[in-house]
């Protein structure tokens, strides 16, 4: 920046200008922040959280006679390690003591997010061992997601391994060269900021999440709805941590995100994906990557920077961002609503459609899901009695090794009695011989007295041996088993690697491996029936590949297994998130539309009250109200637009907050924005439902944009 300055006014560079600009620019950031403090008191908004309760407008604006929704709001959070900070043991020179902090209430101190570091650990103490023998057992590291301590593995613990062995292992080393390794954030479903916290030399930990969750259900309270890319594990360390029980008394919901959850088992996804959880709407719940995507171009200049300069310039990249936010939200209302709109509209045609050929309803669908919950949940764990069998196999094997071993010893060891052979020894060897075969004979009772067990338990009468029934079928039964190991772990496998996977041009990549792979399941008899590309191209993601599993219960007779059925119960349920997010769009417009109102208001009398006491003050708030009436008009626009959509159900009018003195707006003149809506609504509508009291005809309205217009100009005077 400052040699770019000093190009524009033909000034040489010198190495101290950039010293000079870097003071002058945090002076001139701290006078602007004095500012925004004088401005925040004169409209009372310096009251503790209220940034956090007034992040969003259409999220958390309370109106009186509001439509209850299943959820107060939706949000969704994800760490990134992109801006980092590098430790100032690796700098040159001595680091300048800087006592300056935050400016800005968004940030949880490390304080508040150590008090969590320790819960994992906790929570899994405080559950009863389970044995893991019959369990895929990987060897990823936890690069990724350190838990510092893994609970048992089940299916979510799955769905977390593939995201935490998502990064490359030389992470796992970085992070002695970063004081701070990244940031998690939270924001809400319209990309606002409510609150984030620094990574400290480590990657995304657990208890991260659980600070932000602290802090959401402090400040926010019940019903949330939140997205995270493992929300199927953090709800289960959520439930045993120290929030677990607040958590639950406030109805907290964990929601994987949309593009995440495709990765995730069909198990996971029929519990957690969006598209199946009742009151989502339509959300996506990746405004993180949106958001990331933006804040990477802060990497570049806050790795070096001192501690506060790093804060300043991601809380300066949060102030632009969330003014952005507010000027999209009205085009982001209007795309959703137009979106769900015609969703609706196909959809209902294709279930219509479905209802002719397959003689299915509504209910039917609701019937399918639960059907393939139940299945998936019966695939969850193996049956007890096969486990045992499992054990039995592996026993007799044991047994017959460690027997062929004994005999072995045996013979060796009835040698020494030879005297020719005797003579031939040496001590040492005659010893390992004799110790050879009492172990191995001591080892073969074990193993002898383990069968007799499991056969008591099994109620087996005749030791199972090779060419009898139960133990061919047992053989196949344990081929069926090593298949499906096999498959989970190559699906893991090639989760993982898309993930990692960077060089994407490259073909061939891993030809022995699918060699191998072909090979094996060829050897099955019968071997496994081939897929056809039309069979893959149909699979919505790769998690689908469980249905095609040759599992113990043929499944492909079911109704909700069949292709046709499947589509339709996707659609079904895409029409009903759609009807949903029309309703949270009705409310959300509302909202929105009522706070604007209210903030035109605010500005008004804060301007009124410091127009004779404080006149800088109150030229400063014209400006920009100015300005807010501006982006407002934008918004409403938007607004406007979509009231005017074929289908719209919902109302542009203006509501009352809760517990808002509504002699405030009586007395004072309405926005022009709201002054143009109120005169294309009257143009359209015999009955007007969003008039504001003070404009009675159009002279009155012309009078009011000359007001706003010229009131800065008579502020300053």
């Amino acid at each position: 920046m400052a040699r770019t300055l000093c190009f524009l006014h033909r000034v040489p560079y010198r190495s101290g200008l950039a010293d000079q600009f870097s003071i002058a620019y945090d002076v001139y950031l701290d006078i602007l922040d004095g500012i925004d403090r004088h401005v925040q008191s004169a409209l009372h908004r310096d009251t503790p959280n209220w940034h956090m309760l007034n992040a969003c407008a259409p999220c958390f604006y309370k109106l009186e006679d509001k439509t209850p929704l299943k959820f107060s709001f939706l949000a969704t959070m994800d760490g990134n390690q992109s801006l980092k900070l590098v430790d100032n043991v690796f700098r040159v020179g001595t680091p300048r003591k800087d006592s300056r902090t935050c400016r800005t209430d968004i940030w949880l101190s490390p304080d508040e997010v150590d008090q969590f570091k320790d819960e994992v650990r906790s929570s899994k103490q405080s559950v009863a061992s389970t044995s893991v023998e019959h369990m895929v057992n990987g060897d990823d590291d936890d690069s990724m997601l350190n838990l510092e301590g893994d609970e048992e593995p089940d299916e979510s613990t799955i769905c977390f391994k593939r995201w935490r062995n998502a990064g490359p292992e030389a992470r796992t080393k970085m992070f002695a060269l970063f004081a701070v390794t990244g940031i998690f954030t939270c924001i809400c479903r319209h990309g606002q900021l409510l609150v984030l916290c620094d990574m400290i030399r480590s990657s995304e930990l657990m208890k991260y999440p659980l600070a932000i969750v602290n802090k959401l259900l402090h400040v926010y309270g019940h019903d949330i709805g939140l997205g995270y890319d493992i929300a199927c594990k953090f709800t289960k360390t959520l439930s045993r941590s120290s929030l677990g029980s607040h958590a639950k008394e406030q109805r907290m919901f964990g929601i994987v995100l949309v593009f995440h959850g495709h990765s995730h088992n069909c198990l996971c996804q029929v519990y957690w994906h969006p598209m199946y959880r009742d009151g989502v709407g339509k959300e996506d719940f990746e405004g993180c990557e949106c958001l990331y995507s933006e804040s990477n171009a802060l990497a570049c200049g806050t790795r070096l920077a001192t501690a506060f300069h790093r804060h300043q310039a991601i809380e300066q990249f949060f102030g632009f961002w969330s003014e952005q936010k507010h000027a999209d939200s009205g085009k982001f209302i209007f795309n959703n609503y137009k979106q769900a709109l015609d969703i609706i509209a196909e959809g209902t045609h294709k279930l219509e459609m479905y209802a002719q050929q397959l003689k299915t309803s509504d209910d039917d669908y609701e019937d399918y899901l639960r059907q393939e919950c139940a299945y998936l949940l019966a695939l969850k764990a193996e049956p007890p009695e096969l486990l045992r069998k499992v054990d039995y196999m592996a026993a007799l094997g044991h047994l017959e090794a460690t027997g062929t071993d004994a005999c072995t010893s045996e013979t060796a060891f009835k040698a020494l009695n030879n005297p020719n052979l005797n003579n031939c020894m040496d001590e040492k060897e005659a010893r390992k011989i004799r110790n050879a075969y009492h172990t191995l004979w001591k080892r073969y009772q074990l193993r002898k007295e383990e069968v007799i067990r499991l056969e008591d338990e099994l109620e087996i009468v005749d030791r199972w041996l090779p060419g009898m029934p139960e133990f061919e079928e047992m053989i196949v039964e344990l081929r069926q088993r090593d298949y499906c190991l096999a498959l989970d772990n190559l699906e893991r496998l090639v989760v993982q690697r898309l993930l990692e996977l960077t060089k994407l041009g490259m073909n061939g990549i891993g030809y022995k491996l699918r060699e191998k792979i072909g090979k094996a399941l060829w050897a099955f008899n019968p071997p496994r029936p081939e897929l056809s590309w039309n069979d893959i191209v149909e699979m919505v993601s790769l998690a689908d590949f469980d249905l095609l599993r040759n599992a113990r219960q043929d499944i492909r007779e079911l109704p909700w297994a069949q292709r046709a059925n499947c589509d339709a119960m996707n659609t079904y349920f895409n029409v009903k998130r759609a009807w949903e997010e029309i309703a949270c769009l009705n409310v959300e417009i509302s909202c929105l539309f009522t706070w604007m109102v209210d903030e035109h208001v605010d500005f008004y009398c804060a301007i009124q009250g410091c127009y004779l006491v404080d006149a800088p003050l109150a030229y400063e708030l014209s400006v920009r109200w100015q300005y807010r009436d501006k982006i407002h008009e934008k918004v409403v626009q938007w607004l406007y637009k979509a009231s005017k959509l074929s289908g719209f159900t919902g109302s542009l009018s203006y509501g009352r907050q809760l517990g808002r003195n509504v002699a405030l707006v009586a007395d004072i003149p309405p926005p022009s924005w709201a002054v143009f809506t109120i005169a294309d609504d009257a143009a359209d509508e015999s009955e007007d439902e969003s008039e504001i009291p003070g404009v009675m005809n159009e002279e009155d309205a012309g009078n009011l944009v000359d007001f706003i217009d010229n009131l800065g100009i008579r502020t300053s005077e």
